[in-house]
Order: C-alpha cells, then structure tokens, then sequence
C-alpha cells in the first residue's frame, strides 16, 4: 500500500490516451443495489445541502455504505449524475482525466461549441491539460455532478495536485463527490476554510437506532428495542456488521444469541480480514494482532507490545486511513479498535502465534503498572495467570481500592485467582484476604492474616514490606468495621509509624496507606470521645484523601467530621460540611456507598433537630442502603439511633423502644466505641422522659456515675428528669456542672431553655427571659426548633408566648415553635394563607427551609428535576422574590411556613 499523497504508479513510456475511452464502460456505471435497503432521509439531507459547495467527500472505512447512500441518492435525483470507479490505473494522470471526461460525456452528450472539439487525446502539457479542462467544464450546458468511487485508490501526486488545482476555482454548476475509505492527499485543509468542502464521515454514516430496527426487520428474526441497541453497541452503528448480524442470526442451526455475534464469527472474520488485513503490509498486521490484546492503545503503549518504536505514527497513520481505527476525544493520544476488528485480531492472534499471548498480557501489565494503571496492570496479569506478580501489585499498589469506587472491579480480580494458588504467597493470601473483607466475613478474615503473617519471613526484609504493610491495614479496616474502636487507634497509630520509616519507592501504594490510617485513627478517636484529636486526624485524612485521588475516603472523613459537629459543636457546620459532601457523592454516582453512610447519618440528624421529619426519613433510608454495603457495626447502630430519635420526634415512642431494643441486641459484646453507646442510652432516657418514666432516667445515670463522668447532654436529661419531679434544686446543680471542652450547641440550647424554665418556676421573669432569649438566639442562628418540643412542649410554648423586649427580635422563629409545641409544626399553614400556591407549589415550598437539592425533591414528590425548577420559578415570582432563602422568609412572614 502506497501512503496517501506520495506518487504511486509512473508510466515509463509515453503513451497517448484517448481523450474520450469508450472501453471503460464498466467504471463508468452507477453501481445497482441488489437488495432493498433502509430509507435513510437524514443523509439524502447532507448530500442535498453539500451541493451548495463544490466538493462533497464521503469518507469512511470497508462497509460503511459509501457507495449504496450516494448510488441511491444519485438514483433519486432529477438532474444527471457522472459516475466513475476509478482503480490503480487511475494514477495515470492521462488516463485519469480521460475516465473523467468520458464519463460527464456519457451523460452530457457532445455540446455546440464544445472547447474540446477536435482534440482526440488528453494534453500531456498539465498546464493545457487544466486549462483546457475548465474551460469544458464551463461550458453553457446546466450543472454537472462528478461521483467519484473508490478515491483512496488515487495516490500519484500529479493527478491529485491537477484535481486540486481544478477545485481551487470550480467551474460554476460543477460539484465533484469522492467516496474514500481515507483522507485523500487534496487541499482538504484550506477548503475547510474557505467552506468550499462538505464532509460525510462513518459517525454520519453509523445506522440510529430507528434506522437499524428497521434494517433487522426479516422474516425470523424478532428483536426488541433492548436487542437493537445490544447489536448497535456492539456494531458501533456499521452497516455491513448489522447485516452479517441479521444473517447470523436467522442461519441454520442452534438458536443463536446476540452475545455470539463476535467478530470471530466466520462472516465477519472473512469480510475484515480481506477488506482490512489483507491491505495492510505485513509488519501493520501483527502491529495490529499485537496491540489487539489493549482496550485502548497509545504510542508508548504500542511499543511496549511490540517491543519496538513507531507506534504513535503507525496508530495515527491507520486512523487516518481505516475507520476501524479511533481515536479517543477524551484522551488525543490514545486508539481504540472497532469491537468487531478488535475481536477478529485476536482469534488470529491465537491461530497464529498463541504462545506470544501471555507474553503481550505481560508487556501490558508492566508498562501499565509503570504508569500507574493498576487495574488495567492487574487485568493483563491476571489473564497472563502471573498470579505471583497479581499479589505483589495487590499489596504494593491496589489495596487500599478496596476503599474506593474501585472495590468491586478490584474483587473481580482477586477472585480470579485460582483456589490452589491462594496459599503459595503471602501477597496471594492477602489478596483472598481482601476477597473476605469485602464479604464481611470476620471470623475467616482474621484466620487469613494469621495465616498470611505466618509465611513471611522473621525479620521483614525489603521485599517483604509491601505484603506487611497491606495485612496491617486489613487489621484496622476489620476493627474499624467490628467497632473495636482502642484497636482500631492502636492499629492505625503502628500503621503510620512504620509508614513514616519506609522509603517512598518501597511501595507506591504508601500515600494510599497513610489516608486510610489517618482516617481509621480519626474515626476511632471520634467513637472513644477523643474529639478534639479526631478533628485533627479527620481534617488531615480529608485533605491528604483529595489529594491522592481517594475521594471516596475524603466523603467518610468530612461526613465523620459532620457527625462530630452534630454530636459535640454546631448544626450549621455539620448541614454545610455533610451538604458539601454529598453534593460530591451524588455528582459522582455514589450516593449507595458505605462512605457516604455518614454525611447521611448526620444531615438526617440535623432535619430532625430543625423538625423537617420527612426529609430525615428519605435520608435514613439512603443511609440504610450505603450502610448495607458497608456492613460497619458503628453505622448500623447510628442507623439505628437516628431511626429512634425521628421516631421520637412523630411521638411514636412504642416504635422508638422497639429500634433501641434491636439496637442493643445488635450491638451487646460487640463493639467498643463508649461515644456510641452513650449517645443510645442517651436516646433510651429521652424516650423514657417522654414516656413519664423518669424513675427510669435516674436509676440509668446514677449507674453510669460510679463508672464515669457526666457529659453536659446527660447532665441536662438528668436534669430534664429532676425538673419533671420538681426538684428544681437538684435540676440547677445538674445544669452547673463543669463546663464541656467542646459544648454542643443542640444541648446549650436545652440547657437554656430548662434554666428558662427553672427560673419561670421559681417566679423569676427577667431570668427566665434572659435564658429563653438566649435559648431563641442560638437556635434561631442554627435552625433549631425540635429542643423546644423535647425539653417541655407545653411549658416551653407558654414561656414563648409572652412577648418582651429581649425576646422580640427572635418573634417569626417563636411563631415556628408554637406551631411545633402545639403538634402543627411540619407542613402547616395558617387558613386563608395558600391562596397564591397551588397545592404543588406549597408541596415543594415545604421542602425550602431544608438542605435539599432540585434533585432530592424531585425524588421525594416523584416528579422531573425540571418540573420541581418550574413550580420553583413560579414559587419566586408569587412571593416577589429570586432566591430560596429569601423565599423561605417571604413564606414565614406570610405563615406558608
């Protein structure tokens, strides 16, 4: 094969061509289909839009239907269209121009006045030559169309230089279409520019969906909509592929399936080979069987698997001449082969040369593993069987995806090894390690790294570091997950240690390694009440997380974070930090996994504690769903905890014993993390409060004394039960106790609100105001309004309902918690007040003062995003406002709210 644009062919001799060949009829006729074909209207549109430019180029690779579109759009039209095939002879330049000639004269007929008249061969000065040609080519005898197929058979330079020469300035009325498989070596560039040419190429080409179900409509063969696109994908849209598929599936024999239809299949193996490999020079086929083992492909790559140079130029080269060759848009540098080419080149590859396949798995795996592709790395060696080399990359590079968007095609691959192989390493048997920590499969898990640890060698060693380092971490992820909480410190504490002594080229995964430590530390230290410390550690695992690309560690850590703030600092960091995150999550797809449980956990937290109990609900739910695929002890019982608190908050309190009794039954002997059990018999009392037992309450906490301290939450439930038995003394030494380091803002406020009470009861009105005022302040800068109903409903809404100077300024978030106090809270409106909404537009209007997106509410009504932004839209323009906070205040002045 000859490169487009170098001079091919050269006549040795001077011969005189006849100006008009009348013994190449053959080339001359417009091709006949011999088989009805699918209508396609969409593209008769391009042809009939190109012919307002003089050049049409209609370029795509074998069976792309070239020739059939054009023929049949020919066919259709009222004017007369010239037709040649041109061949290897058409690289005469003589020869060339005389096929031309003839063929717009077998359509045209002779012309009075024919410039030509008296010639009786083609010039052999190429200035005569074009200037005599335009000169015919203008002649007053209507428009002309040229169709030239098979173009890419035209390499001599002179032809296409005189060709381009001619189109530089058409003749007026004169349209040329080439039918090429590749670029042709014409001045494509600057007719671009000038809009001067009109393209046609095989993404044009590539059949619909609409165009396909039609083209496999046949007798015996009944395809649905989901089998049309499973050929499309399949057949990338070619033509000749869903035709050979068609025939494929209605031949003799065993029912066939669409999954048979492979490029192996001897139709299409036969059809590519002749029309693509049997083309290319002998050194570009096994270029091509070679690389044929890559999805995709890049020069440095290609190299690799050949064991040579060139690969970039020969890649660019076949795209240029083969559509079965692409170019990745996302990655300029990188190829890919059509599917149907990709699976022919390697059953050849295996017919001729099946020894070198490992070997070109392994070439793969090495230069991916290089390049830091350890999946793709680690897909090549597995098909290799180099399961020795899988367990070294597993432990120096791949494990810590076990805590990634990655976990699932990282399984695969573990899995992939062989039962036999699993105990001949250490790396092996910490592969089937991370096989059982992903099916939470504990028990079996800790007898594999036992096992694991007693093949490696006294006195690690270099090699052996890698492996070390990857059960460690197996260790602390399977506390972590267990709840041990003290182990999972004492583990990520070593972890980190003997990461710091390691020089960084002893295992590339180390970076990975130390997020996963710095994140297991700061959630461990979370659960045993280190808070101060847990930030830090959390801060640093989330910051070092982004950096390395493990964002699905960054949302646990920041969702920890959250959970933090909920538990001991303020609601409206913990909505921004969770909200933040979970933005992240949905926008990648990972709303379901087990990292997001937490940024769940605690936004569910915080509609609860601001009384939005339906949006908590759907965020339970999804919590309940990442948490399933995490299998961690300490987020079920969150789950569980939260799922007693809402029920508290709807008065269900039979349901609220029901979930901390599953609860306790969950998590007895089964972890150690004191901030979690704590918070579940914290939830346990205020569910007896609200139940009168609070005999209950008393006999809890005096239990808990001779062990420990209070904190300043169970300080105020102890309280809260004291003031309900009028031991108004015993409640106000229970609220000045020692000052928490990191006081919550949710339990300041019931602090407040109980000392309010107090002093109300005492007969003290100004301190009862300054403490209610105090109370109304923070709550109203943190959205909290569920304090109110929990600490005395009834007390509390006759305390807000006497106005004072100190507590005015807080009057439209009173009104909020008298609607809560009297049981009208969520949801309610004042009578007369909707008459601007419609009953949607208030449905979505209820859902504004949360932290849910367009996308959540769409979800929770069961309606489109964009019909959720329409009843937004109209919501603003009623309440004559253009943003959601502004809407919400609008909605509470009016009592919308």
């Amino acid at each position: 094969m000859t490169p487009a644009g170098r001079p091919g062919h050269r006549m040795t001799r001077q011969v005189v061509t006849p100006l008009f060949d009348p013994f190449h009829t053959a080339k001359m006729s417009r091709p006949r289909t011999l088989r009805a074909q699918v209508h396609r209207p969409r593209l008769s549109v391009l042809l009939d839009a190109a012919l307002q430019v003089p050049v049409t180029l209609v370029c795509a690779g074998a069976g792309w239907g070239k020739t059939v579109l054009v023929s049949t759009w020919a066919a259709s039209k009222p004017f007369p269209c010239a037709w040649l095939t041109v061949d290897r002879s058409g690289n005469d330049v003589q020869s060339f121009w005389s096929s031309v000639m003839t063929a717009i004269r077998q359509i045209d007929g002779t012309v009075h006045g024919d410039p030509l008249t008296g010639l009786t061969s083609v010039p052999s000065d190429a200035g005569q030559r074009v200037r005599a040609l335009a000169r015919w080519l203008r002649r007053p005898s209507g428009p002309a169309v040229a169709i030239i197929d098979d173009f890419h058979e035209i390499d001599d330079s002179q032809v296409l230089r005189e060709l381009g020469q001619l189109l530089d300035q058409p003749p007026a009325g004169f349209h040329v279409i080439l039918l090429s498989r590749s670029d042709p070596g014409l001045p494509l560039h600057r007719w671009r520019l000038t809009g001067a040419l009109s393209e046609i190429r095989a993404p044009d080409l590539a059949f619909t969906a609409d165009e396909a179900a039609r083209l496999l409509t046949r007798p015996h063969l009944d395809l649905d909509s989901a089998d049309v696109a499973a050929l499309l994908e399949r057949t990338e849209g070619w033509p000749a592929g869903l035709q050979m598929a068609a025939a494929f599936l209605t031949g003799p024999g065993q029912p066939r399936e669409i999954a048979d239809f492979t490029g192996d299949v001897r139709s299409v193996d036969e059809y590519l080979a002749h029309e693509v490999l049997d083309r290319q020079p002998r050194r570009i086929v096994w270029f091509l069987l070679y690389t044929s083992v890559c999805e995709h492909v890049c020069g440095d790559l290609a190299d690799a698997l050949i064991d040579g140079s060139g690969g970039q130029q020969i890649l660019e080269k076949l795209e240029l001449v083969n559509d079965f060759v692409v170019r990745l848009g996302a990655k300029p540098h990188w190829f890919r082969y059509h599917h149907l080419l990709r699976d022919a080149l390697r059953h050849h590859l295996l017919l001729w040369n099946p020894r070198m396949v490992p070997e070109l798995h392994l070439r793969a795996a090495r230069w991916h593993a290089a390049h830091g592709s350890i999946l793709e790395a680690l897909g090549h060696a597995a098909v290799a069987r180099d399961w020795a080399y899988v367990g070294r990359l597993v432990v120096a590079e791949a494990a810590p995806l076990i805590l990634s968007a990655n976990r699932a095609a990282l399984v695969n691959v573990v899995r992939s090894i062989p039962a036999a192989e699993v105990t001949s390493t250490a790396e092996l048997m910490a592969c089937d390690a991370l096989q059982l920590f992903d099916a939470g499969d504990w028990d079996a898990l800790s007898e594999r790294l036992a096992r694991a640890r007693q093949l490696l060698p006294d006195g690690l060693d270099r090699e052996h570091r890698p492996v070390e380092i990857t059960l460690a971490a197996l260790e602390m992820m399977m506390s972590l997950a267990r709840g041990h909480m003290p182990a999972v410190v004492a583990q990520a504490t070593r972890l980190l240690a003997r990461l710091a002594r390691m020089e960084v080229p002893e295992i590339r995964a180390a970076g990975r390694y130390r997020v996963l430590a710095l994140h297991h530390k700061g959630v461990g230290l979370l659960w045993l009440g280190r808070t101060r410390t847990a930030e830090q550690f959390l801060w640093n695992a989330s910051t070092a997380a982004r950096a390395s690309g493990m964002e699905l560690v960054e949302i646990s850590a920041v969702g920890h974070l959250a959970l933090l703030e909920i538990m001991f600092g303020s609601v409206q960091e913990a909505v921004r930090l969770a909200g933040e995150v979970r933005d992240l999550a949905e926008r990648r797809g990972w709303t379901h996994a087990p990292q997001s449980a937490a940024a769940h956990l605690a936004l569910a937290q915080a509609h609860i504690l601001r009384s939005e109990l339906s949006p908590a609900d759907l965020l339970l739910g999804q919590a309940r769903q990442a948490g399933q695929h995490g299998r961690e002890t300490t987020q079920h019982l969150m789950w569980l905890g939260s799922r007693a608190v809402l029920a508290l908050a709807r008065d269900e309190i039979d349901d609220a014993r029901a979930i901390l009794s599953e609860a306790g039954l969950y998590h007895r002997s089964r972890i150690q993390a004191p901030v979690l059990e704590r918070w579940l018999l914290l939830i346990e009392s205020q569910v007896d409060l609200s139940a009168g037992r609070t005999e209950a309450v008393e006999e809890r906490y005096a239990r808990l004394t001779r062990k420990a301290s209070l904190t300043f939450a169970e300080r105020v439930c102890r309280a809260q039960a004291a003031f309900a038995t009028h031991d108004l003394h015993r409640a106000e030494r229970l609220l000045a106790g020692p000052p928490e380091p990191l006081p919550a803002t949710v339990t300041t406020v019931e602090a407040r609100l109980l000392a309010a009470l107090i002093a109300d009861s005492r007969g003290h009105g100004l301190r009862a105001v300054d403490a209610l005022a105090g109370a109304l302040a923070l709550a109203e800068r943190e959205g909290l309004r569920r304090p109110f109903v929990s600490v005395g409903a009834e007390q509390v809404a006759r305390l807000v309902a006497r106005r004072s100077p100190a507590t005015e300024r807080y009057a439209a978030f009173a009104a909020d918690v008298r609607k809560d106090a009297a049981g009208t809270g969520e949801g309610t409106t004042a009578p007369g007040a909707t008459a601007d909404l419609s009953a949607r537009e208030l449905e979505v209007l209820r859902y504004l003062p949360t932290m849910f997106t367009a996308r959540d509410i769409a979800g929770e009504l069961g309606v489109s995003v964009n019909t959720v932004k329409a009843h937004l839209r109209s919501i603003y323009r009623k309440l004559e406002v253009d943003r959601r906070r502004a809407a919400v205040d609008r909605a509470r002045e009016r009592s919308l709210l």
